[in-house]
């Protein structure tokens, strides 16, 4: 009885997996060049071992843009992942109006962020972005320069300060500056007038973040 059940699952999976792929999207997508697939699993079970850190998961990347620059595909079971590397491709599909519906991979985020500017899509996406699209004018952005160029030459001093020591984690680092930059461009306020309380903060917004993915 097991086996029954375990081969019509199987042969439900493949013919699922036929008509995602050798349908009219499917078709499309698997003319973007690629690595060779599994017939159901696609490219889960091949880079399986690729995912245990971010550090093989970005070499496993970076190797893949290496071979088929500037786009590639890789297939989750039935679900296309479309990777694009060159600018002007970017610059198509981000500028487009019509394009705009989020990937279900933003849907792990609607418990925590619900459906928001980052997570929206479609005419909610659209109205949203209409609205904060005063707020990212040319004019407004260069008065950010400074604070910008600012914090990046604070960020290289830090590095600097290292000494010989190797980093491991450049994310705390990375982190912590772009937090400044962000309160000080968007909140008008400088993390150093908090003084002995900047760090306190700090550690209170990560930990924010920690409960809000965690809980």
């Amino acid at each position: 009885m097991f086996t029954v059940i375990l081969l019509s699952l199987i042969l439900i999976l493949w013919m699922y997996n036929y008509y995602v792929q050798y349908g009219k999207t499917g078709r499309l997508i698997n003319l973007i060049p690629g690595p060779p697939a599994h017939p159901i699993s696609g490219h889960v079970l091949k880079y399986i071992s690729q995912f245990s850190s971010r550090v093989a998961l970005w070499k496993l990347l970076r190797s893949l843009y290496k071979d088929n620059y500037p786009i590639f595909k890789l297939w989750a079971f039935s679900v296309p992942l479309v990777y694009i590397g060159h600018p002007d491709d970017l610059e198509t599909i981000l500028s487009s109006t019509k394009h705009i519906e989020k990937s279900i991979l933003y849907d792990i985020f609607h418990p925590w962020m619900h459906t928001g500017l980052l997570t929206s899509g479609g005419t909610k996406w659209h109205l949203r972005r209409k609205i904060l699209t005063p707020s990212f004018h040319f004019t407004i952005l260069k008065q950010f320069t400074e604070i910008l160029i600012e914090e990046a030459e604070n960020m290289a001093k830090s590095m600097k300060d290292t000494g010989g020591t190797v980093v491991k984690d450049l994310l705390p680092l990375f982190s912590e500056h772009t937090l400044n930059a962000i309160c000080e461009t968007a909140m008008g306020t400088s993390l150093k007038s908090l003084g002995e309380f900047q760090q306190q903060y700090r550690q209170a917004v990560h930990r924010m973040g920690e409960l809000f993915v965690y809980r």
